[in-house]
């Protein structure tokens, strides 16, 4: 038996528009992760934060986790296993004037400019001493943040330290460290906040 083949374009529409739906709700979901992570370095706690926002204590507390954990643990853990490193250019926390946590991932304030200015013109690049700074292009869509999770085409602009792989992560690509616009602006506000 044949398939109806208006049957079949219904079915495929339907099946885009899944896909589609799927993409806006991670990108609302990152968004709002995005903007818990604002109030908790704002100084808010996730106490505080949960009950402004109708949640519980230990949904707050996964979300700061998995967008890279609080302020408090980013101090346990450089007390806790030496010196943290930036995952773009390789210095140690003690080398520069600050060190941005990311799950699994760090960014100093050098390498935050470098990132600016990869991304202010088409083609730039930036050398640090592990890595080569480069903006990821539009056609690798599905490269994701290190910082917040979003892909390239749910933001406006990435750049990625090609040459470093990521301790702990598999694979090929997923490996790269990278960061988006919207994490480079919430690093410009941490520091803006802590440095002055």
């Amino acid at each position: 038996m044949a398939l109806d083949s208006e049957l079949v374009e219904q079915a495929r529409a339907a099946e885009a528009w899944v896909v589609e739906t799927e993409r806006d709700a991670e990108a609302a979901r990152a968004e709002f992760h995005h903007a818990i992570r604002r109030l908790e370095f704002a100084g808010g706690s996730l106490r505080e934060i949960a009950q402004a926002l109708g949640l519980s204590h230990q949904r707050v507390h996964q979300i700061v986790e998995a967008t890279g954990g609080s302020r408090n643990w980013r101090r346990d853990r450089a007390g806790a296993g030496g010196l943290l490193s930036c995952s773009f250019c390789g210095k140690h926390q003690k080398q520069v004037k600050k060190l941005i946590a990311g799950p699994n991932v760090y960014i100093c304030n050098g390498c935050i400019d470098r990132v600016h200015t990869v991304l202010a013109a088409t083609g730039k690049t930036a050398s640090t001493p592990i890595a080569a700074i480069e903006q990821v292009s539009d056609e690798n869509r599905e490269d994701r943040c290190s910082f917040c999770g979003k892909s390239r085409h749910q933001v406006e602009a990435m750049a990625a330290a090609v040459g470093v792989r990521l301790p702990g992560v598999k694979g090929s690509e997923p490996g790269i460290p990278r960061i988006c616009n919207e994490c480079l602006d919430l690093c410009d506000e941490i520091i803006s906040d802590e440095l002055g």
